[in-house]
């Protein structure tokens, strides 16, 4: 019985030594998270939205020019219409690479954002270059 008693006794002072030891023990420093992404990004979120919400805006803006273009080229005498329609057809190609862009544009990640930003731009000159030109020479 001493036995067994010296042995509770024993289990119970490891026990108790095994608590305090964890209270013992200096408080880890707190380690803050960065910030998520979407944090970081909602700045420039409101910012990226409002781009291409304006850039679709002017996209339409030149799809209704390119319909005026090819309704009036459909009206035309059967040269200038081909004519025409030829350079429509350009001017529809471009318009769909365009809406290709804007399309990748919105739903770029934030590393992304500048690259596709300047695609599209570029895409953009090139179909408002492209309307001039068709302005000159429908003229």
């Amino acid at each position: 019985m001493k036995k067994s008693l010296s042995v509770i006794g024993a289990v119970l002072v490891v026990a108790a030594t095994s608590v305090a030891c964890d209270k013992i023990k200096p408080p880890l420093p707190e380690v803050q998270k960065p910030p998520a992404a979407s944090e970081q990004a909602s700045q420039p979120e409101g910012e990226r939205k409002a781009f291409a919400e304006a850039a679709e805006k002017e996209l339409d803006a030149l799809k209704a020019t390119i319909a005026e273009f090819k309704t009036k080229a459909e009206a035309s005498s059967a040269e200038v219409k081909a004519k025409l329609g030829e350079e429509v057809q350009k001017l529809e190609a471009d318009l769909g690479a365009a809406q290709q862009r804007l399309a990748a544009l919105k739903a770029a990640t934030v590393e992304s954002w500048s690259q596709l930003k300047d695609a599209w731009n570029s895409a953009l000159q090139k179909l408002k270059s492209g309307v001039e030109n068709y302005r000159k020479n429908a003229a």
